[in-house]
């Protein structure tokens, strides 16, 4: 019989070799050492613990559950053991003993981050969602950048129908690095959502070395930079909205609470009452959301838009008897005293300067036309006629808009501030213009 100091060394090298097996994932050789040093030591509390891990992983659970119960009797409290327990109890989907394990292992290490986030997925499992949310924000007190428990909240935020904070936890853990391989447009945009503008403008900077000529790049680091810009450019109008063309109306409408067709639907029968129907220019149509409310005051709908996949999508709408791709400013010039009603909803907000398309506007109008649009209102801090938003659309001064209008022959019969969207969640301050020729 070996001696017990030869007996000791044999259990370690043999706990030392099981281990190893185990963790490259050689199962039934780390079973065998395992076994083995309990042959030797039947109450070795690591073999216990660890080949009751490896029943588990093996289907085994009950044999294991009752070696790892085994171990924790026999030793002083470890809260990696703990943990483990915990984890074993969670994939068998018996939270409420997988909650005491882990706040046994806090006990014992309080300041763990990992901890937290195994008890706040615990909790969430449980239905537990303001436990789970405080567990998790604990792990978050400990390590900001705890991505299991980002994830967790921006999920719990989003059953809890919460989607302002359910994004601010998606984009916290879209901006932990690496950032490698992420797209470097969600990175700026999740910065922004954030409030770290100088972060957003530093991606659209590092996209511009490799792209110099990228036009949402371009744009959009103009706009989270504060650079002074006078229109945004046609090759972004056209990226963008082919892009979200697919998506744009339940984007637009459910998320952003967007209200610009069912305000003009409340004030054109209004301004128009009496007004015999024309040829009415949906000016930027979009996917063709306005098209039900410029209709009844419509003998013939012509919409125009840049975007070639908004114009596939307007086509669904039967009510145009035209769809063109182009620029409005230029469609407008192009076709003087055709129009009786122009409407040019959620456009002005892609121009900084306005005095061509009012020119245009009125170019185009037949005598006594109407034109109708929407702009973003700036605040009283802007001591400019407009700037570029950090939103990457453009904000315009009330003096402005009225000045633009006179100076372009078109006479303003409303003006008013209302809101058409909504945005972190704040509502976007904005402008509907009724003007007439």
């Amino acid at each position: 019989m070996p001696s017990a100091g030869v007996l000791e060394e044999l259990i370690e090298e043999s706990f030392t070799s099981a281990f190893n097996h185990h963790a490259a994932g050689r199962l039934d050789a780390a079973e065998e050492d395992y076994r083995l040093i309990l042959a030797m030591e039947e109450h070795h509390a690591p073999a216990q613990h660890y080949l009751g891990v490896l029943l588990h992983q093996c289907g085994r659970h009950e044999e294991g559950l009752a070696l790892m119960h085994e171990a924790a009797r026999s030793t002083a409290a470890n809260a990696d053991w703990c943990n483990d327990l915990g984890n074993v109890l969670f994939a068998l989907e018996r939270f409420d003993e997988a909650s005491l394990a882990y706040g046994q292992a806090l006990a014992l290490r309080p300041d763990d981050a990992q901890l937290w986030t195994n008890l706040g997925a615990t909790r969430r499992a449980q239905q537990q969602l303001q436990p789970a949310i405080d567990a998790c924000e604990q792990a978050l007190l400990r390590d900001p950048q705890c991505l299991p428990a980002l994830h967790h909240l921006a999920e719990i935020y989003t059953r809890l129908g919460d989607r302002m904070q359910s994004s601010r936890y998606q984009c916290l853990a879209f901006v932990l690095p690496p950032h490698e391989g992420k797209s470097r447009e969600l990175l700026a945009v999740s910065f922004y959502f954030l409030g770290r503008l100088d972060e957003a403008a530093e991606v659209c900077r590092a996209w511009l070395q490799e792209e110099p000529h990228h036009p949402i790049a371009r744009h959009m680091h103009a706009a989270y930079a504060g650079l002074p810009s006078d229109t945004v450019p046609r090759d972004y109008i056209e990226r963008r909205f082919d892009d979200y063309a697919d998506h744009f109306d339940s984007n637009l409408v459910a998320h952003l609470d967007y209200r610009g067709p069912q305000v003009l639907g409340e004030i054109l029968p209004c301004v128009l009452q009496g007004v015999p129907a024309t040829t009415v220019l949906d000016a930027g149509c979009g996917t063709g959301l306005c098209a039900p409310v410029l209709a009844p005051h419509a003998l013939a709908l012509e919409g125009v838009d840049l975007s070639a996949n908004m114009l596939r999508h307007a086509a669904r709408h039967r009510q145009y008897s035209t769809l063109a791709q182009a620029d409005v400013v230029e469609w407008m010039a192009a076709h003087p005293a055709r129009y009786g009603l122009i409407a040019a909803c959620d456009v002005l907000i892609y121009c900084g300067q306005l005095a061509s398309f009012f020119t245009a506007a009125h170019l185009a109008l037949q005598d006594g036309g109407h034109l109708v649009f929407t702009v973003e209102l700036a605040g009283e801090e802007c001591d400019t006629p407009y700037h570029l938003h950090p939103s990457g659309r453009f904000r315009h001064q009330r003096r402005y808009v009225e000045q633009g209008l006179h100076a372009a022959g078109l006479e303003a019969l409303l003006v008013r501030e209302e809101s058409l969207r909504v945005e972190l969640q704040q509502p976007v301050p904005g402008l509907v213009v009724v003007a007439r020729r």
